[in-house]
């Protein structure tokens, strides 16, 4: 792998949007993956499944970046000294966050690392093969911008949500995890392990959406001491990790309760029933390999499934699946929330 001085700017104008051939300025893309929001559990934990059965046992034998503010609290050179020579022993996640679990022996006793990784609202890991080609000069002036290709065939290379490639990790079975970032905003630290685990980051998380530990006692007891909106509060990650925008609004959905609720007017049950709903479209979510309403991709480039079966999730004036009423759109928070106003009470 070629490494090149790092850059921070690709120069890209344009961008695909979404699976047909309308094309947008790089600004109205932005407008619309804001409307979106980033990867949430279901996503972030296909990307670790897939990472789980891919990379562990491999050594990081390399690192590139061109997106230097990716890499929080090192320059790219010390960053790459404290990652290569690494074995990924584990990956798991936190909320939205990834852990990679690294380890080196030294000496007979064994150096441990955790690698913290945060794709925020378009950044997602991929596993390939890339070829970096340099700018090209004529008579001392640029004329061309770097690029970044991909050497495997299939959607890594196909897809343009998949063509943003901003961090390379070289492994020594000589496959690569790339992270793609359109608008890069991605986060990537790493530290010992005691360290990242205190870190706000982790420490600041509350209980995970599909842990024991998320239950209708705990969620009652938080709804009762708040004076907003129920909406928001869900996407705190202090009060629930991992759940955000997409499946606030599905959930609430299932539930049958209208995001506009105060949170302390809803009743023990509805509680109970909201974790069922919770619960329930995470791990069909998963099954389905998340939601890639735009630009969320796997490990292999593919897009994910549930998309196709939302119920109300950036479905305004379509009729509800269930009682054919036009899904409404309202503003919560500077979010955009969608529920069927019959349905949800």
């Amino acid at each position: 792998m070629e490494l090149l001085t790092p850059r921070t700017s690709l120069g890209e104008t344009e961008a695909k949007l979404g699976r047909g051939a309308q094309y947008c300025s790089y600004s109205s893309l932005s407008f619309r993956i804001n409307i979106i929001g980033m990867p949430e559990l279901p996503e972030v934990q296909t990307i670790v499944t897939d990472l789980k059965r891919r990379i562990i046992g491999k050594k990081i034998a390399d690192f590139w970046t061109d997106t230097p503010r990716i890499i929080k609290g090192f320059s790219p050179n010390d960053f790459k000294r404290e990652v290569v020579g690494f074995e990924i022993a584990d990956v798991q996640r936190r909320g939205k966050n990834i852990l990679f679990y690294l380890e080196k022996t030294i000496r007979k006793r064994k150096d441990k690392k955790i690698m913290l990784a945060h794709q925020k609202m378009t950044g997602h890991f991929l596993i390939g093969r890339w070829r970096i080609h340099p700018p090209k000069f004529s008579e001392g002036k640029l004329r061309g911008v770097k690029r970044v290709d991909a050497t495997v065939k299939g959607p890594i290379a196909s897809d343009p949500y998949n063509q943003y490639i901003r961090v390379i990790f070289r492994l020594d079975n000589g496959w690569e995890l790339g992270l793609s970032d359109l608008r890069k905003f991605a986060r990537i630290t790493v530290g010992p392990p005691q360290k990242i685990e205190h870190s706000k980051e982790i420490a600041s998380l509350g209980p995970d959406a599909l842990s024991p530990k998320f239950s209708p006692k705990y969620l009652f007891s938080v709804l009762q001491k708040r004076k907003k909106l129920i909406k928001p509060i869900l996407l705190e990650q202090n009060v629930m990790a991992g759940v955000g925008n997409i499946y606030a609004d599905e959930a609430l959905f299932l539930a049958k309760i209208n995001p506009q609720r105060k949170a302390a007017g809803v009743k023990r049950s509805e509680v109970e029933r909201l974790i069922k709903s919770i619960k329930k479209v995470l791990q069909k979510s998963i099954r389905l390999k998340g939601t890639s309403v735009i630009d969320y991709r796997d490990t292999y480039g593919r897009r994910g499934k549930y998309d196709k079966v939302r119920w109300v999730y950036d479905k305004e004036k379509l009729p509800c699946r269930i009682c054919r009423t036009l899904i409404k759109r309202v503003k919560i928070g500077q979010r955009s929330s969608y529920f069927c106003p019959r349905c949800q009470k």
